[in-house]
């Protein structure tokens, strides 16, 4: 295909998936709303909006709360798939609605799942596009991941942790830096568990303070999941203990500087 066509398919893909996601949510989700109701049921921009949708949904979950969590992993995956930005409120929004070990479960099932059908798009589709655009940089990151085969995984899941490679970047370019399906479902999941942690936590902590009487600061979950962000938040160091930018330019070696130092 040529970028065009690349182009084209990929714009009636994205056409098709929004129309259905939209169908879904519209649907499944509560219609006997006030007009101050209905002024919050959109999708979540800020800690604001989150609060007020899992405060309309509340009563709406514990009656369909599978039809719910439908439509919030659709809606989640069909995001991650096309690269599109706002997930982080969405994860808060699934602490919020399902609590702190259920959401973790939910997002971490939607940020792998998601990021693998991007993984499939690019390959499928997208790689016309990317040769196009994304050449100069994949080539950059190519010379990286050949040096490391031996140890992919573990540095396939420090470039996921840190922010050095954007997300996105990573589940478009992967197919085409020869990254195997399972090391990047995997890595993938060991890269986004810190943001995971956070952003559940977040929106378990809004839904509590909707109501005062049930919050705590100081329960066996919170404290759990301070160990394991400490944990996490040490992962790339352990996993790689020179942290370099891998799409930076090498620095020229003493060689290339001084011209004198090969006599």
């Amino acid at each position: 295909m040529t970028p065009l066509q690349s182009f084209l398919s990929l714009l009636v893909l994205a056409a098709t998936v929004a129309l259905g996601v939209y169908m879904m949510i519209k649907y499944s989700l509560p219609k006997d709303l006030t007009d101050e109701q209905r002024q919050w049921l959109k999708f979540p921009r800020n800690a604001e909006d989150v609060q007020h949708l899992s405060i309309i949904l509340e009563s709406y979950v514990s009656q369909h709360y599978y039809q719910v969590m439908a439509c919030f992993i659709v809606t989640y995956v069909s995001m991650q798939a096309f690269a599109i930005p706002g997930s982080v409120m969405l994860s808060v929004l699934g602490g919020a609605l399902f609590k702190f070990w259920i959401g973790i479960a939910v997002v971490l099932f939607c940020a792998g799942f998601g990021s693998l059908c991007c993984y499939s798009i690019s390959y499928y589709l997208g790689h016309p596009i990317v040769e196009k655009h994304l050449k100069d940089r994949i080539a950059k990151l190519q010379v990286k991941i050949d040096a490391k085969r031996d140890q992919l995984f573990f540095y396939f899941a420090f470039l996921r942790v840190t922010p050095f490679v954007p997300n996105w970047f990573m589940n478009v370019a992967s197919p085409h830096l020869g990254i195997p399906v399972l090391i990047f479902f995997f890595g993938t999941l060991v890269g986004v568990l810190p943001n995971t942690l956070v952003t559940v936590q977040a929106g378990v902590t809004l839904a509590a303070l909707a109501s005062p009487d049930d919050f705590t600061l100081l329960t066996p979950q919170n404290i759990i999941m301070t160990v394991v962000i400490c944990i996490c938040l040490l992962m790339p160091i352990v996993l790689h203990r020179n942290a370099e930018d891998p799409l930076a330019t090498p620095k020229p070696t003493d060689e290339e500087t001084d011209p004198l130092s090969r006599v």
